[in-house]
């Protein structure tokens, strides 16, 4: 279903018309201004540092009134982060405003749309920010992603996925919207916490894993030997027939 979602909002993507197309290439490493300003739902000015608190985060950028795929990001990913076996305490779920228009009304409303799939103790977690100055903007600019504002129908278009972030400030990893699962969010953060957080079965499967970035997941290395191992097997079989009717003919 989720797929099925974000193939649709591609496709009715498409077809509008875009003066510009926005663009979205965050890269591993980059580093996010920790001294921008943000407002909190609750009103307090806070720095991005200040709200990471030393904490590895998931980032989403978007915009609160958007009528298409941020909500449904945000009620995945809190859903989601509900079946991982970290604490709500150890890691931090951003949602940045890309609008400058927005207020800490705008951030309470989208707050409260998570709140039942969230459930009171991960809804903790969450910090739903805005800024007046274009610091979002700024920082969603930063980790490579652009947008463009349809003034006609007053919308934002623009990538959304889940970016998880180092306590420092810098992008450990990608995940595109809708197509992670829970383990995929767990081991994001546990990735992006330098091995602070998850369980030693997490720490031995990042070991063993790599990160698919054609499907947006996390896969364990042997599965990718297995697939080459296939592939040189039915190579070689094939050249085998290929020498064995050759030699037949002669």
């Amino acid at each position: 279903m989720r797929t099925l979602l974000v193939a649709f909002c591609l496709l009715a993507a498409g077809a509008a018309s875009a003066a510009e197309r926005p663009t979205f290439d965050p890269q591993i490493g980059a580093q996010l201004s920790l001294g921008r300003e943000l407002i909190d739902a609750g009103g307090q000015k806070r720095t991005l540092g200040d709200t990471l608190d030393g904490h590895p985060a998931l980032i989403i950028f978007g915009y609160d009134k958007c009528p298409n795929l941020c909500g449904l990001t945000q009620q995945a990913v809190a859903s989601d982060l509900k079946k991982t076996t970290l604490r709500p305490d150890d890691y931090r779920a951003l949602f940045i405003s890309i609008d400058p228009d927005e207020t800490r009304e705008d951030a309470i409303a989208a707050q409260m749309e998570i709140a039942s799939a969230a459930g009171p103790a991960d809804l903790s977690s969450w910090r739903f920010l805005t800024s007046r100055d274009g610091a979002g903007a700024a920082l969603a600019g930063e980790a490579g992603i652009t947008f463009d504002r349809r003034k006609g129908v007053d919308q934002f278009v623009h990538p959304i996925a889940v970016i998880a972030l180092t306590p420092a400030g810098r992008i450990a990893q990608v995940l595109p919207a809708l197509t992670f699962t829970p383990r995929d969010l767990e081991l994001a953060l546990v990735e992006a916490s330098a091995g602070k957080l998850g369980s030693v079965a997490d720490q031995i499967f990042l070991l063993c894993a790599g990160f698919d970035s054609s499907k947006g997941q996390y896969s364990p290395a042997i599965w990718a030997a297995l697939k080459l191992a296939s592939l040189v097997t039915v190579v070689g079989l094939a050249a085998t027939v290929l020498w064995l009717t050759r030699r037949g003919a002669r």
